[in-house]
Formats: C-alpha cells, structure tokens, sequence
C-alpha cells in the first residue's frame, strides 16, 4: 500500500496546481502562501476545488446499489457536485448524501445522512450539486444510492482527495471527480483517512452454522417432490425415474452457472442473431455490414421464453427458481468474472424473490455463490470487500448461501484477502482455461473440453482419486481444427451438435442437429463416469454477447466481428428454454442427467381403493394419498422493463393451485384440486383445465403425449366436458360430459374409467392441472403450444411435468389371488425352461443395445408396462421396449 502522506515541500505546489483547476465562476484563486503550523485554513475567502483535473486521464464506474467515497475535508464546507454519467438513458435516477464518518464503513451507512438530495432523473454526464448548512472540517462519507436505471461516476486512479471508494462496501483506491466548496480556503484541502486495511485490522469475523430448515417450513410440510414426476419433452424423450436411477444421493452436489448481469447492462437494445443470419448470412464476420445498423450493443443466440428480461425482474426469477429446483439444482454460482462489478441489483432482487419462493411458495431453490475474476488481482478483492460487507457480515439471506467444509464458499481467489475475511470462506480458486495439462489442488473449473479436467479439493482426496469437482458444457467456443480458443461465430466451433467422434455433425446435417444436445451429453457421461462431489454445468441464462470490433481469439482462431460466447442455435450454451427453435429440448434433456447423478425418490403409492361422493366436501380427501404438491404464490401479475425500451405485462394468473388428488374405485377416477383460494366462477374464460395421459408410455401422440382434456369446452355449472385428442395438433372430439363441484378452494371430477379406455385395477395415469394458460398477447384463447404453459396463467406440476399415478392390483386394497403349492408345482419342467430363456434373451437385448450406446441409461420395470429407456441424450432415437 502506498504512502497517503504528501511531502511538505509539496503541499504549496499543490496549492499552486489547484489554483489553475478551478471551474468558471471561482470565487477566488489560491495564493502560494506558506503552511500555517497551527492551522490548514490560508484566508477566510470561499473556494471551490476540483479533487481532480478534468483534464487528467479519467474512467468511470458504474453504481449498482451503493458507491461512496470518504474523504477528509481539509476546511470547513457547504457543498459539493459530482460528475455522473447515464450511458446515454434518460430516465435514471439516485439519491446523493453525506454522511459524517463513524468507525467503518458499515456504521457509518448505518445512521442517517447529514444532507441529501434526489435527482429524478438525472442529466448524462450533468453536475450534480449538494449544497447544505456550512459542516466543519473532517472526514465524511459521500454516497450514491436508491438507485434506478444506470448511474455512474467518472473517477481517476489519481489519490489527490487521499480518499477510498467503496462500491458496495467494497474499497478500492480511486478519487471521483468532484468539486467540493470550501467556505474558508485551506492549505490542504484533502487530508490523509485510514485505509480499509487500517479500519478492520484486529476485527475477527466468524460464519455462522448453516442455516437448517425449520420443521415448520413448507418445504417440510407442503413438500413437492419434483423428481417423482414424469414427462415427455418435445423430441419424445421420457423421463428416468427412481427405478432407473436409484434413490437419491445427498452427498453430491448439482452446480448451475448463472448469469445476473440482465439488469446493468439491459440500457441497450437485443438483438437476435439466429434470425438476423437466417436474413444475413454475410453479416456473421463483418463489423460494418449494414444488418448490424441500430441493433445496440448486445446480441442475444435467440429470445429468451420470457422475452429478453432483466434479471431484477421478480417474476422470471421466480419462474427460473421453479425451473432449477425442479432440475435438482443444489447451487448457482453467479458469473462475476469481469473487472470489480458484482451486479448487486440483480443479486439483491434475486436473493428477495428466492428468499420469498423458499419460505412462502414451498419452493426448494438453489443456493446462492459467485465465481470471481480469475486471480487474486484487485477486482477480485473489491468483489470479496463488498460482497462481505453487503451479504455476509449482516447475515442476510443465510438461508441461501452455499457452504462448503463448514463455511460459506465462493470460487475466487484469496491471495491478497485480509486474513479476518480470508478465515470467513471456503476458498476454491477459479481455473479460466478449457484445457490444462494438470490441475491445481483446490482450484475448480467452469467450463471445459471432453474429456473435462477433474479437480480435487485436497491432497488426501487426490491420493483417494475422490474428484471434487468437475465441469459439464453445453457447448464451448474452442476450435477442434486449431485446438484452441475462439469465438462462437468463428469455424470450426465446438458447437451443440459436436462431439469427438463427429465433430463435423452440424455441417453434414445442419441446423437439425442441434436440438439434440451431443456435445453436452458426451460431456455428461464422462463427468457421470467419473462421478465428482460437485458437477458445475454451464449454463443458464448468458443469452447475449457484445460484438467485438477488432479481431478476437487465438492465433490461427481469430475471428473478425467476434461474438465470444453466444452465437446462434449451434453456437450457444444455455440450457433455460427459448422460443426459438431448440424450445425446451435442453431443459429435460439435464432433468435426466440431473436424475442420473443425484437420484431420484420414487413415485408416490396409491391408497386403496375409495368411493368419492361429490356432495361430501373435501374432508373425505384428508386419507387419500398420495397428495401432489405445487408451488404456491406464483400467480402474480408481471409488469417489468426488458432490454432498451422493452416492457413486459402478464396478468393472466388467477386460480393458484397447490395440490392435486387422485381416487380410483371399480367404475370411476377421481380427480380432486386445491387452490390457494376459492376457486373463481366456470363462466372464466380458459377455466381449469385437467390434462390426462393414460397410455403410460410417454408416447407423443395425442396432443403432446395427453391423451385426454376437460374443460377444453366450457362447462356448466355441474358438468363438464372430457375430449379426446385425435393426434392432429390441439384438435380434439367429445367422449363424455362428466360431474364435478366447487366447494370454495377445492375442485371434484368424476369420470368413468371406461370413458378413459380403463379397465381393471393395473394402469398408470399421468396428469397436469392449468387454469387461465393462453395463447401469447391474447387471453380468451389457447391454441395449443405448450410453451405457453411457462409464461401464463398456472400450470401444476409445471411445464411438460406431469404428476403419475399408479394403479395396481397390489396397492388397490383388493384381495390378491395367490396359487396354491400344489397349483405352482404344476408348472411343468419344459414351461419353467420356457421362460428361462425368455429371461435370458432379455437380458441379452438389453447388454447388446447398452454396448451401442455408451454411457446410457439403465432399464427398469413400473408396475407391469414399464419403459425400457436406453437414451435420452444426444441420439436422435428414443428406444423403449415393454416388459
């Protein structure tokens, strides 16, 4: 650290400098006049000082939250201004104070400001002045803050002021330029504050137990279990189930890259450069080309599902923490990997929401971590400082923070941590590269090359070959002619559709191939097969990058007009859904991987079998089981800003449902529903609609693999419509009108079993509850495209999830017909040998079908129509079989 004392030789030629850096309209100019030994203060005569000349070489730093810098005004003062930047937006605004410092910088944000001042809305690059009762000489701490839209500061590495900046609590040595007005003139008009190092020296900090949930949560008490659910995603890929994966396996831990810089960035407008090459083709490599006019400073691979959002947007975030818990995300880790921001008004509007779905919604969301830029430099130590001083210290959201040996953890590295904020985390040092010859010990990766690197955690986990951790990519923007990095719209790109032993996979068959995610399942198979403690995937929402305007990457990989990290459909890595083509086909393709590495429970088992009388009320349903749990609290209204000037609205929530029921006797099936309040009248339009699969195959026939739907036709008051879907779209033709009631919260159908083309007690009904989903901008009418079941209305369990519900003999509560000893032993020896070799065939299918397809899914028998799944990643096939 160096000196913050000036050399007295120097105070009056500074005197002197600060003399010609006065603004127009001075009130007077300094004199070199000698030190006063006994006082700083040269005239009683006003002066207002620049901390820095406007001419020196300056920078800026974006606020996001708080940034303040203490000072230690050298006379007395009664005001000052603050050049702030907008980046060009014109609706931005933020509160200026000042406080009186006090110990640290925490104590001091802690009371009240002295004076401050809004500006609504702030002027791009204007002066902003503070003017108040003249305050004495001494230190004090100028804040920005309460801020909304894009606000900045133009600083200096200069130290005239011997002040420090904070930036969310974070320090670090710059000087903001600022015009302070002295009301005396002093010698030295900015005098030397003790250093962060100095303020916290001697502190001892230390984390708190993990957080433990209550036994009275509603993740204990209103528990939804998302890995019992099934479904069928787009391709016709099914679901693995417990029988296929096993239970679950709490010691290891899913990871999710995240990415929260959709808000501070969002001033620009999106792009969608999928559509703009299908126009463009010859704009991809050219900076200048005319396709690129107006389309601002971000490019997105295609459009998101909830459009292009930010990610202080309340009701994606919730909708996204729904997504990952059902995944079995354990933990994200946010990308801070550039320079010192930390993106704290998505952060902070992130831990809120979650915090919320978790302790009100029932919703098991991820924990919360970072990834810090990729060495102890100084950015990395600003992120530590503030991240400390705005989430750890306080204790806030302890109950979404991620721990790793007994302390909250984060992937930074720690060599120039002050020893009181070093002992607070687990440390894991972020390696940047896709491919290294050999790891470091207590390094973790982000993204990677097949075969990925492996990390361990320690020397003894070395010498036990127990992986820490490893990496899993969807794609990677490496080139497998050069073997090295490059941008995604370069050549030779390690796409979606590339694997080793076909690299070239999407120039023989085009955009096809990219929707069903190779590269990402060759890389998932390996990290399986090596089965680390922790499997860190990338990733979720990166969306855009920023098209670069001199060539970029690797020599012998260097790409003109460069766009780093997402490209197009081919040349992206986020797994959360898109409108565009590859829709939701990654998404269910890591649910089964996510299932293969953590396990799964199993599917609930029925209760006996039990007569519903429709008059009764809901109090018959309390013996009932299974009860199918959903979220709770996610109906509410959208009303946010997206990218440049785009705004999203969605109101169509209404009926919340929590839970589900289903009750079988010989003739009929009931299905019961709860809502979070008393169900609204029939007469809504797009009203309670129940979707039913009975084939239990997960074939994609009917419509989107259900078989059946009511309430497609609006019913009565006491009857309601079942359709049957004819396999032509949405199209669908009457079969029945069947009863139900409302009695306030709770919902009743009765339908017979033979209208669903049951019989007996030995079948499997798969079902989804919606109410008010919609087609996109038109609320009366639904059309049929089931990506509107993420964006509208509610939809229980969720997407293409679909709750199960077997049946069999044994759980009817029938009596079972056992054979007599003497009735089995009439089996005779040629029967018995029969189905021996029936048996043995089978299995030698099934090894011959898993030698074709390494690394695939293991087979396993429900009940007695089971689905054999011997992949459901990275091969166009889906191969079942019955048992």
């Amino acid at each position: 650290m160096k000196s913050r004392l000036i050399k007295p030789a120097l105070k009056r030629a500074l005197a002197c400098l600060l003399s010609i850096c006065l603004l127009p309209g001075t009130l007077a100019v300094l004199t070199c006049l000698p030190v006063a030994a006994d006082d700083n203060i040269v005239s009683n005569t006003p002066v207002k000082l620049h901390t820095f000349d406007e001419k020196l070489s300056a920078g800026h730093r974006q606020a996001a939250g708080d940034l303040g810098i203490h000072m230690s005004m050298g006379a007395p003062f009664n005001g000052f201004d603050i050049s702030m930047p907008t980046y060009s937006t014109t609706d931005s605004e933020a509160s200026v104070g000042i406080y009186r410092w006090d110990t640290d910088y925490e104590t001091t944000i802690a009371a009240d400001p002295l004076y401050t001042k809004r500006f609504a809305p702030l002027t791009d690059n204007a002066h902003n002045a503070l003017t108040f009762d003249e305050l004495p000489a001494g230190e004090y701490f100028i804040r920005i803050y309460d801020i909304k839209g894009s606000v900045g500061v133009w600083c200096s590495p200069k130290t005239v002021s011997q002040g420090y900046t904070y930036i969310n609590g974070g320090s670090t040595e710059i000087d903001w330029h600022m015009v302070v007005y002295f009301t005396k003139t002093p010698n030295e008009p900015f005098l030397p504050v003790k250093s962060p190092e100095e303020i916290e020296a001697g502190k001892v900090y230390t984390p708190p137990a993990e957080y433990v949930i209550p036994e009275d949560s509603l993740l204990h008490t209103h528990k939804v279990m998302p890995d019992t659910w099934v479904f069928t995603d787009g391709l016709g890929r099914v679901s693995l189930t417990n029988a296929d994966v096993g239970n679950p396996r709490e010691d290891r831990t899913l990871a999710m890259f995240y990415w929260t810089w959709h808000a501070d960035l969002a001033h620009g407008g999106a792009t969608n450069t999928t559509e703009l090459m299908k126009e463009h083709p010859d704009a991809k490599n050219d900076y200048n080309h005319s396709a690129w006019a107006g389309t601002g400073h971000y490019c997105f691979w295609n459009e998101p599902i909830y459009g292009f959002y930010r990610t202080d947007d309340a009701w994606v975030l919730r909708r996204q923490a729904e997504l990952l818990a059902n995944a079995g995300v354990d933990t994200i880790f946010t990308d801070n990997t550039n320079d010192s921001m930390t993106w704290r008004t998505s952060y902070m509007a992130l831990y809120e929401t979650w915090d919320d779905a978790q302790r009100n919604g029932a919703v098991n969301v991820p924990k919360v971590s970072y990834l810090l830029p990729f060495g102890a430099n100084e950015a990395s130590a600003i992120q530590v400082n503030a991240l400390f001083n705005d989430i750890y210290r306080p204790g806030k959201y302890q109950n979404l923070w991620y721990y790793l040996d007994g302390k909250p953890m984060l992937i930074a590295h720690n060599g120039n941590i002050a020893e009181n904020i070093k002992n607070y985390f687990t440390w894991r040092g972020g390696q940047p590269l896709y491919k290294v010859d050999k790891t470091s010990i207590g390094q973790w990766g982000w993204l990677a090359t097949y075969p990925q690197n492996v990390y361990y955690g320690s020397r003894e986990d070395m010498a036990a070959r127990q992986i820490e951790q490893m990496t899993v990519g969807v794609a990677v923007n490496h080139s497998y002619k050069t073997d090295s990095i490059t941008a995604m719209n370069g050549e030779n790109v390690m796409g979606r559709s590339y694997t080793t032993d076909d690299p070239d996979r999407y120039l023989r068959e085009g955009p096809s191939a990219s929707l069903w995610g190779y590269q990402f399942a060759e890389q998932f198979h390996y990290a399986l097969e090596r089965d680390p403690k922790v499997l860190f995937v990338t990733g979720w929402n990166e969306w855009n990058a920023w098209r670069q305007p001199t060539p970029w990457g690797s020599e012998g990989a260097m790409v003109n007009n460069a766009l780093v990290d997402q490209f197009d459909n081919e040349h992206s890595r986020d797994l959360e859904p898109t409108k565009g083509e590859l829709k939701d086909h990654y998404y269910y393709q890591f649910v089964n991987f996510a299932r293969q590495y953590k396990g799964a429970n199993p599917i609930p088992t029925p209760s006996v079998n039990t007569t519903i009388d429709l008059s009764a009320g809901a109090d018959q349903w309390k013996t009932v089981e299974p009860y199918y749990a959903a979220y709770i609290g996610n109906t509410k209204d959208r009303n946010a800003q997206g990218y440049g000037s785009l705004t999203y609205t969605e109101t169509s929530g209404r009926n919340d449902i929590i839970g589900a029921q289903v009750a079988r006797d010989e003739e009929y099936v009931y299905f019961h529903v709860e809502c979070a309040e008393n169900i609204t009248a029939y007469t809504d339009t797009l009203w309670m609609n129940l979707y039913i699969d009975v084939t239990g195959d997960g074939a994609l026939d009917g419509w989107n693999s259900f078989d059946y739907v009511l309430n497609k036709t609006a019913p009565s008051a006491t009857t309601a419509v079942l359709e049957k879907f004819m396999g032509n779209g949405y199209a669908s033709e009457k079969v029945a009108d069947v009863a139900y009631t409302v009695d306030g919260r709770h919902m009743t159908v009765k339908i017979a079993k033979s209208d669903l083309g049951l019989s007996g007690d030995d079948y499997t009904i798969n079902f989804t509850w919606t109410d008010h989903v919609h087609d996109e901008g038109d609320y009366t009418t639904f059309s049929g495209d089931i990506l509107d079941f993420y964006i509208s209305g509610d939809v229980a369990p969720g997407g293409r999830f679909k709750y199960s519900y077997v049946s069999t003999l044994e759980n009817s509560g029938k009596p079972i017909d056992i054979p007599t000893e003497t009735e089995a032993e009439t089996k005779t020896e040629t029967e018995s040998r029969a189905e021996s070799a029936t048996d043995t065939a089978s299995l030698s299918t099934e090894d011959e079908t898993r030698a074709e397809t390494p690394g695939g899914c293991t087979s396993s028998a429900i009940g007695t129509a089971a689905i054999l799944l011997l992949l459901f990643c990275g091969g166009a096939l889906s191969l079942r079989s019955k048992n």
